[in-house]
Formats: C-alpha cells, structure tokens, sequence
C-alpha cells in the first residue's frame, strides 16, 4: 500500500514561523479562544469536546487546559491530572458505548496544544481492521446524544 504525500495545507509545520507561533501559543487557536470548540465538558486540568459531526458516535477529545506541546512539557502535577482526566473520559465512554476496544490517539501535527482523542471503537464500526481514517465516513450527533455524553461525564467527574 502506497501512502499519498500530505499536502503542504495539512502541514503547518513547512511554515517554520507559522508553526512556532502555534507550538509556543502565540497563533495557538485554542488559547486565543480561551478554550477549544464544542466543549461538553470541564475537567480539573482538561477540557472535553465533542463536535456534532464525528468520525464514530463516542468520539471525544481531551484538551489540555494549559498550553503546552508535549505531555512532558507539564508539571508532574498537572500531567498527573491531565492522565487521570483522560481515563474518566476513556471510562465514562466505555460505559456509555460498551466498544470492544478504546483507541487513544495522540498527534498535534495540526493544533499542537496537547490534546488526546478518544474513539470508542465497535465491531461492525466503518474502520474495522484498519486505521481511523477521517476521509472515509463520519457521522452526526444530535443534541441529545452530546447531552448524553455530557451528562455521563460530569456524573463521573463529580464522583471521589
């Protein structure tokens, strides 16, 4: 199998100006915002987003409060927090969606403001066997099913 070259588009990183601004927070989306998008949840060092349009039902992110580009890059504290924040959310949505595997995915390649996704993955899911791939299929989730997702979170998060 023959891996197509990335476009330069996909690759902020060939503008080694541009890709400094956002690695050290200058040009970083989420810090100008003060937060990313679609957040359904807030956790103690992280926040939980879930956007409408997803590439598998459960699907959330996990998004570091404070900027930094590597999970080693954060206080032992904070990074201590940040795990635990991704566990609850890896936890709350093995619950909700019983999947037969959980996939955690760690990139930055395009916002490079730490963050984790988190795909619940099913065995009749449009991936089987393979790698999730953002250009085949992806699917769209009402309100109640974020609401759902939200409120199992902020159940679980509120718990000791």
């Amino acid at each position: 199998m023959r891996l197509m070259p990335e476009s330069p588009a996909r690759r902020p990183w060939s503008d080694l100006e541009s890709w400094r601004a956002l690695c050290d927070g200058t040009a970083c989306p989420i810090c100008a915002e003060g937060r990313p998008r679609d957040v359904i949840a807030e956790l103690s060092s992280s926040w939980v987003t879930a956007p409408a349009v997803a590439l598998l039902p459960g699907y959330v992110a996990v998004v570091a409060k404070h900027h930094v580009v590597e999970p080693f890059e954060m206080h032992p504290a904070e990074r201590s927090a940040f795990w635990e924040d991704l566990f609850t959310a890896a936890r709350t949505l093995t619950d909700l969606y019983t999947p037969i595997k959980m996939n955690y995915e760690i990139h930055g390649n395009t916002i490079p403001h730490f963050h984790a996704h988190l795909f619940p993955r099913q065995p009749d899911d449009p991936f089987v066997g393979g790698p999730i791939d953002s250009r085949r299929t992806s699917f769209q989730r009402g309100p109640e099913e974020l609401d759902r997702i939200r409120r199992a979170l902020r159940g679980r998060s509120e718990r000791p």
